[in-house]
């Protein structure tokens, strides 16, 4: 597994908080950027749903307002008098991997869209006001899949470009529409331009998922790291070098 940039200070900083099993590199010895982690990750955990809360990710003349309606399978975004409604079924992607409710079994592969969009699962990354999204995809036997989508906006909202987070796994996925599932997911954050995703499961297994800054809007993995761990092994991706 690739551990860049971010990884090592990661690792230092969770280890404080959580009881963690991992195995990495050698952890860097930055006292000031440690420290300002771990108060950023603390933060990220103990946040509460922002779901119906005012989000102005940067400055602006109008104040960006965020809601999720109908039921969770609407997002709706004001910013000023632009007002974008997004259905969650437009989110859609190619799951690898993936349990298929109807056959009751997993799938190597299956389109899957959107089916509701998860209150506690959004955030807008500061540097660039894009909008980080999580999805539930299908849910049965006690078990969520789920996906996360980052939306460019175009023109204050008038308009926007959707990217897939890619979740990697034992097999290179096949093109930039696909991913391998995400379980359930509880919190979604950036640190600076780099996104995190916090998903766990139904054993009480807990994860944070590293997507550091590619230059490309979704990001590219950067590393997993257990925070909570339950019966699973398997809540981080396995992945295979190229």
């Amino acid at each position: 597994m690739k551990y860049n940039k971010i990884f090592p200070i990661f690792l230092t900083a969770v280890s404080i908080l959580f009881s963690v099993s991992v195995t990495a590199g050698t952890t860097q010895n930055n006292t000031s950027q440690t420290q300002k982690f771990i108060s950023q990750t603390q933060k990220f955990i103990s946040q509460q749903p922002i779901s119906q809360k005012p989000i102005s990710p940067k400055p602006s003349k109008s104040l960006l307002r965020v809601s999720i309606v109908n039921d969770g399978t609407e997002l709706k975004i004001q910013d000023g008098t632009t007002t974008q409604t997004i259905k969650a079924s437009r989110l859609n992607l190619r799951l690898i991997n993936g349990l298929n409710c109807q056959a009751k079994k997993v799938l190597p592969t299956q389109r899957l869209s959107g089916k509701r969009f998860i209150p506690q699962g959004f955030s807008f990354n500061p540097t660039n006001g894009n909008l980080a999204v999580g999805v539930v995809l299908q849910e049965c036997f006690d078990t969520q899949q789920s996906a996360v989508f980052v939306l460019e906006p175009q023109d204050n909202w008038s308009g926007y470009a959707i990217y897939r987070v890619q979740l990697p796994g034992t097999k290179k996925l096949p093109d930039e529409f696909s991913s391998y599932p995400f379980r359930t997911i509880q919190k979604i954050g950036f640190f600076g331009d780099d996104l995190l995703v916090k998903h766990g499961d139904a054993s009480g297994t807990e994860a944070l998922v590293v997507f550091e800054n590619s230059g490309k809007p979704a990001g590219k993995y950067d590393g997993c790291l257990v925070t909570s761990a339950g019966e699973s092994q398997n809540i981080c991706p396995i992945v295979i070098p190229d």
